[in-house]
């Protein structure tokens, strides 16, 4: 087993596993003991994925095939000056079926100049020598070059092409944010220590999409729209599969491009890179619920590994709909318009050990369905900035944005009591930097959400949100050293059964009157409340416990450190222990009217069907 997370709301609920990600077909995991020396013995990380070449393994497997099996593309006419057109050359090369075209490095100022993009259809290495092995494409469409099987056959895949150790550039004013290359149906694909330059790297799809056999806008909820596009609903092996990308350097010069997107694919790693203005995505098939999201449909985009690469200056660093066994760590994003690290309709996800700088809207998120997601270890931090930057590249926003959330559930339409929406935070450490006032933390329908061992800096965390099922707040510790602008709850829920015990929140000056350390509200009848051990400390003012709920017939509130604790129905709190700094016993009394809530609870989520709505390749759907 990977993690052991159990989530005990309360004592009449069962601990159960909140992750139970194994090594194997469909999923990911941090290794047992001889797997990871295994993987250490490569030079890799021990959470290295079986099924991906190392590194150095693949890289000396290319130097191996350029040497034995290998033409320099110039003996296929090509002169690399930087003025003459070399397109013919290329596609005599690949025509003459040699195995490995090699570029050499060039003197400054020359490269090899293509006019127009060029095709491949059979398996082929094209391999340079580092950035002075430069392609310089002029073609009129974007992208560099086209890898796809020959016809239009979606059951029909190219297998082994491979772009190593080169540069490509796309000079003005040719329009830039193609990549260098793209790709329909592929299988052992790699594109590897390459340097671009107002270009990503690379896209690969489906010929499926390509040939528009899936229709999202005309899907029922019932019927999984790629199904009646020809996937199988049960296997695996209609996909783009063995997807590499490795220590690239992306600056696409502007907002905004790819290190790689991959739609309807399996087993890709992508590991190493360094993205300006690009990011790392993929398409599993539409998440809303309405249009392929329904959780008993298979996800298309599985066995995904992310991992120590460097992103900034897109819409979004790390995200996806509807992948299955997903692998996010030690990656490293920087102000992003929307989000930092997003998981989409997705299942079986960990993302671990990053750290998200500045996003628009959310350093960390889940939207529509999130069965079994973990966000443990991560570093976010938001200081407003990122609520700026679409004005600062000319470009559209994401919403309202106001770089203030660290971390955010968007779960429309899957609030039906199914399972769909089960995530922990475990470890992370939250901080918000910005001149004034507090970061957030934004709720939305869930099942089961635990909040667990955390770090809040100045950083709100309320979780209430109507009709939300199985709520864990335990262990955390949250910080504040201003004062917020408005009253709030420092920590706060009210999930059907909810437990809030362990944390530790203090505050070094004094909060505005109505503010609470724990709030409690009343999102529906409660079946069950824990209010226990918690510590609060304020340097001057009140930071009570509220318990608005007047349900359920008893809450336990005991063992807590606080210097008031005010209910709904003081009668039915049960529980003892709770005491003052100095040790005085703190007893239930009635809300005081700055307590009492002035406005009716969360609205639970709507059951009305919502409108259908196309697709997209945003983060937020």
């Amino acid at each position: 087993m990977m993690h052991d997370v159990p989530l005990d709301l309360s004592p009449n609920i069962d601990r159960r596993h909140l992750l139970a990600l194994a090594t194997g077909a469909g999923t990911l995991a941090l290794l047992p003991a001889p797997i990871a020396a295994a993987a250490a013995a490569t030079g890799e990380n021990a959470d290295w994925p079986a099924w991906a070449p190392p590194r150095a393994q693949l890289y000396a497997r290319l130097a191996q095939l350029g040497l034995t099996k290998g033409r320099d593309l110039r003996s296929f006419g090509a002169v690399m000056d930087g003025r003459a057109d070399d397109s013919d050359a290329v596609e005599r090369a690949l025509a003459s079926g040699v195995a490995a075209i090699r570029l050499p490095a060039l003197p400054a100022g020359a490269a090899l100049r293509l006019t127009r993009q060029i095709r491949i259809d059979r398996p082929v290495a094209i391999l340079g020598e580092g950035p002075r092995s430069l392609i310089r494409y002029e073609g009129r469409v974007p992208h560099a070059f086209l890898a796809m099987p020959q016809g239009d056959d979606p059951a029909r895949f190219l297998t082994g092409v491979h772009i190593d150790n080169l540069a490509i550039e796309r000079p003005p004013p040719f329009k830039p944010l193609g990549v260098l290359l793209q790709g329909y149906n592929l299988r052992d694909v790699s594109v590897t220590r390459c340097t671009t330059r107002r270009m990503g790297t690379l896209t690969v799809q489906h010929l499926r999409e390509k040939l528009r056999l899936i229709d999202y806008r005309g899907a029922k909820p019932d019927v999984d729209p790629a199904v009646a596009g020809g996937f199988s609903a049960t296997r695996t092996d209609d996909l783009s599969d063995r997807i590499f990308v490795y220590d690239n350097r992306v600056d696409a010069g502007s907002y905004a491009s790819k290190v790689v997107r991959f739609d309807f694919a399996s087993r890709v790693a992508v590991v190493g890179n360094i993205g300006r203005f690009a990011n790392i995505s993929w398409w599993g098939g539409a998440a809303r619920w309405n249009q392929g999201g329904a959780i008993g449909f298979l996800r298309r985009a599985r066995d995904i590994y992310v991992a120590d690469n460097r992103l900034s200056g897109a819409n979004g660093g790390v995200y996806g709909n509807n992948g299955d066994g997903i692998l996010v760590v030690r990656n490293d994003v920087r102000d992003m318009l929307d989000v930092g690290i997003d998981f989409e309709g997705c299942f079986n996800a960990v993302a671990a050990n990053n750290s998200v700088t500045n996003a628009g809207n959310f350093c960390f998120a889940t939207f529509y369905a999130a069965k079994n997601i973990l966000f443990r270890d991560n570093v976010g931090v938001q200081d407003g900035s990122a609520a700026r930057l679409a004005a600062a590249w000319a470009t559209r926003g994401y919403g309202k944005s106001t770089g203030r959330a660290l971390f955010a559930l968007r779960s429309a339409g899957f609030s039906r009591g199914d399972g769909a929406v089960d995530v922990a935070f475990v470890r992370n450490r939250f901080r918000w930097t910005g001149a004034t006032g507090f970061g957030t933390c934004l709720p939305s329908y869930f099942d089961r959400l635990r909040v667990e061992g955390n770090i809040f800096e100045n950083v709100r965390c309320d979780l209430s949100y109507g009709r939300t099922r199985m709520l864990a707040i335990r262990d955390n510790q949250l910080r504040f050293d201003r004062a917020g602008e408005t009253p709030a709850a420092l920590l706060g829920g009210g999930a059907l059964r909810t437990m809030i015990a362990g944390n530790d929140i203090r505050a070094t000056v004094a909060q505005p009157p109505g503010t609470a350390a724990i709030l409690v509200r009343e999102t529906l009848p409660l079946e069950g409340l824990e209010v226990s051990g918690n510590r609060i400390a304020v340097a001057t003012g009140s930071l009570p416990i509220v318990v608005q709920s007047p349900s359920p017939a008893t809450a336990l509130v005991a063992g807590n450190r606080t210097d008031a604790l005010y209910a709904a129905r003081p009668a039915a709190i049960r529980g003892d222990r709770n005491l003052t700094a100095a040790g005085a016993p703190v007893r239930a009394q009635p809300l005081p009217p700055v307590y009492r809530p002035v406005v009716p609870p969360p609205a639970p989520a709507s059951t009305e069907t919502p409108a259908a709505a196309p697709p997209s390749d945003d983060p937020t759907g």
